[in-house]
């Protein structure tokens, strides 16, 4: 079985080493073609123009792999960066709900042009957030992320200044971040189910019961946003692909 997977940074978990297939016996015959596309958003996916050119590319590489099914990855960015950089850098005031169905409504008026059936695109839903912990760490890395291009003129400077005092004074707790990807993807899942896509996330292994928040154990102690890269994650990916990929296999 032949696997196209594209995404965004966190598409890396889908990469097979030979560690994983040695603790997986089910990979075997599984091929993936991963496709990692740092900082790619569903609400730019569908642009006739883009920098990363990912909605153009993704047709070009079905073409070429010939795959049995597509896997996209996508989201993470637009709801943990994209949503911040709305309310914080452009002073947006849409409601998150708002802006949610506007994520997916972007991002299945560009499945609906692959020439793939419905069946055959799997579609993973967002992990939980792991900018959790250390409410000081997620503003610092939530303005760095959405400053970056900021310059060190004087307007640029104060501009920095003012989004730093918003964010402490309002941004999301650890909890709301959470529900908030919980929203975003049983949205998601909602419309495979009446599209006819696959749907599946990780989220269940990931979340800590007595927090609320994704496990201490998935979280990294440096800068970044990411969950730890380990076997265990990967296998994570693959053990809830897998039976949806079999599920759809046939139809």
């Amino acid at each position: 079985m032949k696997f196209l997977v594209v995404g965004d940074s966190h598409t890396e978990y889908f990469g097979i080493t030979n560690q994983l297939r040695t603790i997986n016996k089910s990979l075997r015959g599984i091929t993936c073609y991963n496709k990692v596309i740092h900082g790619a958003k569903v609400s730019g996916v569908g642009k006739l123009t883009s920098t990363l050119n990912v909605g153009s590319d993704i047709p070009k590489w079905i073409k070429n792999a010939k795959p049995d099914f597509l896997v996209l990855n996508l989201g993470q960015v637009d709801i943990e960066l994209g949503i911040p950089f709305r309310q914080y850098v452009q002073g947006s005031t849409s409601p998150m709900s708002e802006l949610i169905d506007q994520f997916v409504a972007a991002y299945f008026r560009y499945i609906e042009t692959l020439d793939m059936p419905n069946s055959r695109i799997i579609i993973k839903g967002i992990n939980l957030p792991t900018l959790c912990y250390d409410r000081d760490k997620a503003i610092k890395y939530i303005t760095r992320i959405v400053t970056e291009r900021f310059t060190d003129s004087s307007d640029d400077l104060s501009k920095r200044h003012s989004v730093v005092q918003n964010l402490k004074n309002s941004y999301a707790s650890d909890i709301l971040r959470t529900e908030l990807a919980f929203r975003f993807n049983s949205i998601l899942k909602g419309a495979c189910n009446e599209l006819g896509y696959g749907y599946f996330d990780i989220n269940a292994h990931l979340l800590d019961p007595e927090s609320g928040t994704i496990s201490p154990k998935f979280v990294p102690t440096g800068f970044d946003h990411h969950i730890i890269d380990s076997l265990d994650v990967r296998d994570l990916h693959w053990r809830e692909l897998l039976p949806v990929a079999m599920g759809n296999y046939w139809s």
